[in-house]
């Protein structure tokens, strides 16, 4: 018995330290992190490097907080937050060239290599609505008694030394490096006679002794700023020479890297003709931590990063604990076999997507505008329609209102997207029910929505009506668009589906009102949709509609009371997520961080920041004319036709209270949303809609000699 007890235990012992091991493997120590700079870098200069061993595969976004794209491109990474570019940014100096100028600038006593006009780079971050530290990398190093070192330049002269400004400190200084022309030699075969002395340059990072390195290859940059001088077909010769190069000492490095070594090779400009396309996403890779796709709780999107997320991350491998106020958030690896093809297929689709997104939604808010024009005008002529006239403008109605349901599934297939659009109009044409079909449509796309949701938003991340990882607003969760979308189309299939009565009944009012909770759960809870605007502007929606069907008066009490359940919903799932370990949280919990830190001030900053971003909506965006066409439809069907409202309210009590609820969920997503323009667009052509289905419907019967206002046969 003894004997079975201690192999047993024997038995337990072995296993728990081979889980050890396990766990040790998959989570190695990091000793030192190398930063590879590759200005430039795409997707199929990466794909085609032919790397050894296994690596963690993403994609880069690049955008910066303005000013100036390219130095703000590189001071993000250092800032850990989207910082502001300032031409003249990147020219460094020797101590010796520049000592007295720095210290006269700062009263510091300067590095080997100093910004002398660090003042200007930190007062250009005042553009921004939100707290930037460049060089907040560096500093954190510094503090904790690490250092790091920046090798590498861009040209042989005093500029373009974009390493430096990833590893400098908030005070434009770098302590170990070597920035002029030590990497580069002459050669006239090479844009500008200058290329990368490779080997040199491979022996200095191997034999470097500090916890990260920063390099700058240089040749990639030159050979940017070059290739306009070029013919075509030879940008293409020094371009394949440039990557191949560039590619050997990569490999190269992978191969001789010291245990205990992490390889990052990022690319923090997307390179001049891609920026000017506005194509932000560029290559990131991680060598040394295993296979998969690399993520953070920036993104939530497996295979995406942004260049915020560079600097907590290299802290987090070091283990440095640090103040900084970084926004971004430190990576992971998601385990995957074969990411570099998985990503290869993700690149395609966001490509894809970014081509099609902006002239999709601009037919798609021509055809809205469009449409309600011409039924604007069938209401305020005189002359009666002919049936056929009518259905015809009540399928338009239903089909553009199914637009929103019909892009959810454009990554399935764009035919079935039309399909979907085609299916209503002819249904609509066929079976002429308006407010049914309205009611209908409203539910599946309160549905669909919903379900997406609820299996991680992979049908809104590809959809040209969800967010866009190339501009980088948002990335996980749903988007103003859907979440406008989803808060009209709960209210009105609710509202229309419900039943022609003046009251809900008691069980009617118990599953509304789960019903509801469950959808504002859906918009902001911080592992679903993490929407803290569509939260509230749920709540202000749903209770107006409740209340409606529940109250036949509703007072200033019941609004305050609304007000109160929206702040209580807040505060709910911003503690919940605030409970979540920092690396994991949404924007809900970064939010309280940055309360806590900076208090009221925080608030302002969010505040501001939404405004800001609403005003510019509002003049430059073409949601906001779509948003403006409507609101005129709406009123323009209360004038024509005549006695529309008295018949609206006798024939339709629910659906007047659905487009109430509709209106009252609009407003407070225009409010407490930082794009809340288009929210409130996709939101209330859930009540607009309908709304002129029944104006047609009553216009028709006015003019026919022998219809009657009480009738409502025709509508549903």
């Amino acid at each position: 018995m003894k004997r079975g007890r201690s192999r047993f235990l024997g038995a337990l012992v072995l296993a728990f330290l081979c889980c050890a091991a396990a766990a040790a493997e998959g989570v190695p120590e990091v000793k030192r992190v190398i930063v590879v700079l590759w200005h430039g870098l795409t997707w199929e200069d990466a794909s085609g490097l032919q790397l050894q061993g296994p690596a963690a595969w993403g994609l880069l976004n690049t955008r910066s907080g303005g000013g100036d794209t390219l130095s703000g491109a590189y001071l993000s990474i250092g800032a850990g937050a989207r910082a502001v570019g300032w031409r003249g940014a990147e020219r460094f100096a020797s101590r010796e060239a520049a000592e007295y100028v720095y210290r006269l600038h700062t009263g510091l006593d300067p590095g080997i290599y100093v910004q002398p006009d660090i003042a200007l780079i930190h007062q250009a971050q005042a553009a921004v609505n939100y707290r930037v530290e460049p060089g907040a990398l560096g500093t954190a190093l510094l503090e904790a008694g690490q250092t790091l070192e920046v090798l590498g330049s861009s040209s042989a002269a005093a500029d373009y030394h974009w390493a430096a400004l990833v590893g400098m400190d908030r005070y434009g200084r770098i302590w170990h490096g070597q920035l002029e022309a030590e990497f580069i030699a002459a050669d006239p075969r090479y844009p500008f006679g200058l290329r990368t002395d490779y080997a040199r340059m491979a022996q200095e990072v191997l034999d470097a002794e500090e916890g990260l390195v920063v390099v700058d290859l240089g040749d990639p940059f030159r050979f940017d700023r070059y290739q306009e001088f070029l013919l075509p077909t030879q940008a293409d010769v020094a371009r394949a020479v440039m990557v191949a190069e560039a590619g050997r000492f990569v490999r190269d490095l992978s191969l001789q890297r010291p245990e205990g070594t992490v390889i990052l090779i990022i690319s923090p400009h997307p390179g001049e003709s891609r920026a000017s396309a506005g194509m932000w996403l560029t290559p990131v890779l991680c060598l040394g931590l295993g296979e998969g796709l690399l993520t953070s709780a920036t993104t939530r999107w497996p295979g995406i990063i942004t260049n915020m997320d560079v600097a907590p991350t290299i802290l987090e491998l070091l283990q440095i604990v640090h103040s900084q106020p970084f926004i971004g958030r430190a990576a992971w690896i998601e385990r995957s076999k074969g990411a570099a093809a998985q990503l290869g297929k993700m690149v395609a689709k966001i490509e894809s997507l970014s081509r099609w997104r902006g002239l999709v939604l601009r037919l798609v808010v021509l055809a809205q505008i469009g449409i309600y024009a011409v039924v604007l005008a069938f209401l305020i002529l005189s002359p009666p329609l002919a049936r056929r006239a009518l259905r015809l403008l009540q399928g338009l109605l239903l089909a553009l209102l199914a637009v929103p349901l019909a892009l959810l599934f454009w990554d399935l297939s764009v035919f079935l997207s039309a399909g979907v659009v085609l299916a209503v109009g002819l249904l609509a044409l066929r079976w002429p029910r308006p407010l049914f079909w309205a009611g209908v449509l409203s539910l599946l796309s309160a549905a669909a929505i919903g379900a997406d949701i609820l299996g991680g938003s992979w049908l809104m991340r590809y959809s040209p009506l969800g967010y866009d990882p190339v501009g980088g607003a948002r990335f996980y969760g749903i988007g103003n668009e859907f979440m406008g979308v989803l808060v009209g189309s709960s209210i009105m299939a609710w509202a229309l589906l419900v039943g022609k009565k003046a009251s809900a009944s008691r069980p009617e009012r118990l599953a509304s009102l789960l019903l509801f909770a469950g959808f504002i759960t859906l918009v902001g809870a911080p592992a679903l949709g993490t929407n803290a605007g569509g939260a509230v502007s749920a709540v202000f929606g749903f209770a107006a509609v409740w209340l409606a069907f529940t109250r036949s008066r509703v007072s200033w009490a019941w609004a305050l009371l609304a007000f109160l359940c929206a702040g209580l919903v807040l505060g709910v799932f911003t503690l919940t997520d605030d409970a979540n370990a920092p690396a994991r949280q949404s924007h809900l919990g970064q939010t309280a961080e940055l309360f806590r830190r900076d208090g009221f001030a925080a608030l302002q900053l969010i505040i501001r920041r939404k405004l800001d971003m609403n005003l510019r909506l509002l003049r430059f965006s073409i949601w906001s004319k779509a948003l403006l066409v409507t609101l005129a439809a709406m009123a323009a069907s209360f004038i024509w036709p005549s006695r529309f409202i008295t018949w609206l309210r006798k024939n339709h009590p629910h659906a007047v209270k659905g487009i109430g609820g509709v209106v009252a969920g609009a407003v407070a997503a225009l409010i407490f949303n930082d794009s809340g323009v288009v929210a409130a667009a996709t939101c209330i052509s859930f009540g607009s809609t309908p709304l002129l289905l029944m104006a047609l419907e009553l216009k028709h019967d006015l003019a026919a000699p022998e219809a009657h206002i009480e009738d409502d046969g025709h509508s549903d």
